[in-house]
């Protein structure tokens, strides 16, 4: 990095003078750094002529009638002060990789912040009269006979000067946008198609750059003048394109426009990167993840009407009291958690029901005059049960859909809970499911 530095003795540092110096530098140079309370202001010329820069920014300060104006160039912000202060030239270049040498003849006190005036008779007790003197000692030889404030004047010295006189320069996050004067957006199509062609060049960008998108903002500019801003977020990064066109058609059903739109600009407003996850052996899902939920987005952009709820009902049997009900993509979206917010919630066991019961077949002790349920085969591998509750009785129904059944609760050898029962209509036992 390129740094100018302009000093003068005499800046005016009232707030009215300050602002139009500031302004005035800002049609000269990308960024610039008034310090007018200490004499010196900031140019960034990183990239740049600093030469050229330089010669600018003294005509607009002549201009405004700011005389006896210095210009220092360098690579380090010490060496660039220094320069604009005790050169009697206009503009002193140092030339890059020169820094050091340039500070070597001059005295100390030019450092700034200066050092303390009892630092001065340690210096001079050892011999050194200028920075290059300095610059010359170890630093464990300054650390041990000036202590931290020595080490500071010692970096300073050999023009190590690590003040962060410019930040980092903000990302420019992708962005689109149209503009037209032949004709106006009425309907709520035009708007989607028009947005449609603006995410094909943020989520391309984004790609490229391997990043995800949570956050983006739609502006509209309308015909009456005015302007909407809509704020539209994800719930995880992407650069997907299907993806958010479907989450900003959901936004943008409940907005209306108050005139025509004459333009549509699209910008991401957070990003995150797009870390691949790393693959797992024993993760029978991890090759078809990403394939379920192409699927599932594909599925909500063409029949969003297949969203089911599980609706719980009153139904004595435990498969059959949930039930799936259709509803609209927005009604899903806007319907609250079980339970309320998520945060908060007490971890707890549910009971995980099977889709149809399973048949085991089941080894059985007397217990109390009743037939209770002491190991069971589900065709796979047997499983010890070291405690059984039960049994509950549970019958109803009529004719065809008449149902008898007693069902235990036990806990195998390998700690899960599970839920059988027995069937006496077809004197058969089941597997109705587990609890996790």
């Amino acid at each position: 990095m390129t740094f100018v530095c302009l000093s003068s003795p005499a800046w005016p540092t009232d707030a009215a003078r300050s602002t139009e110096i500031g302004a005035a530098a800002l049609e000269c140079t990308p960024r610039v750094r008034l310090e007018c309370g200490r004499g010196v202001i900031w140019a960034d010329a990183r990239g740049l002529d600093g030469v050229a820069m330089a010669e600018r920014l003294l005509e607009r300060l002549e201009f405004l009638d700011i005389s006896d104006v210095h210009a220092g160039i360098a690579t380090t912000p010490i060496v660039a002060e220094v320069a604009a202060r005790t050169s009697e030239t206009r503009i002193t270049v140092v030339p890059p990789g020169t820094d050091r040498s340039y500070l070597a003849p001059l005295d100390v006190d030019v450092l700034h912040p200066p050092p303390p005036a009892s630092f001065y008779p340690l210096i001079a007790a050892i011999g050194i009269e200028n920075c290059g003197d300095l610059a010359r000692l170890d630093p464990q030889s300054v650390e041990v006979r000036f202590g931290a404030e020595g080490v500071r004047i010692w970096k300073l010295a050999r023009a190590d000067d690590p003040r962060p006189i410019f930040g980092p320069r903000p990302r420019e996050l992708p962005s689109a946008e149209l503009e037209w004067v032949d004709y106006e957006l009425s309907n709520q199509e035009q708007v989607v198609f028009i947005v449609n062609s603006l995410l094909g060049t943020v989520t391309e960008a984004l790609a490229a750059r391997r990043e995800g998108a949570h956050a983006v903002v739609l502006e509209f500019s309308l015909s009456n003048r005015t302007m909407v801003a809509l704020p539209v977020r994800c719930s995880t990064p992407t650069s997907d394109r299907r993806t958010w066109l479907r989450v900003i058609r959901a936004a943008l059903e409940v907005v209306t426009f108050e005139a025509t739109v004459m333009r549509i600009a699209l910008r991401v407003d957070a990003v995150a990167p797009l870390a691949d996850r790393q693959g797992d052996l024993f993760d029978f899902g991890f090759a078809t993840a990403r394939a379920t939920e192409a699927a599932l987005a594909h599925l909500l952009d063409k029949q969003a009407d297949a969203i089911g709820i599980a609706h719980r009902i009153d139904h004595p049997l435990p498969e059959r009291r949930l039930v799936w009900r259709f509803d609209p993509a927005d009604q899903v979206a806007d319907r609250p958690l079980p339970g309320g917010s998520s945060a908060g919630l007490i971890p707890e066991l549910t009971l995980q029901i099977l889709p149809a019961p399973l048949a085991i077949d089941i080894r059985t002790i007397m217990r109390r005059g009743l037939l209770v349920p002491d190991r069971y085969f589900d065709g796979t591998r047997n499983y010890s049960l070291s405690v059984s509750l039960g049994p509950d009785r549970i019958s109803g129904g009529f004719d065809d859909t008449r149902f008898e059944r007693d069902y235990f609760q036990g806990v195998r050898d390998d700690g899960v809970m599970v839920l059988l029962y027995r069937d006496h209509a077809a004197d058969r036992w089941h597997l109705a499911g587990w609890w996790d």
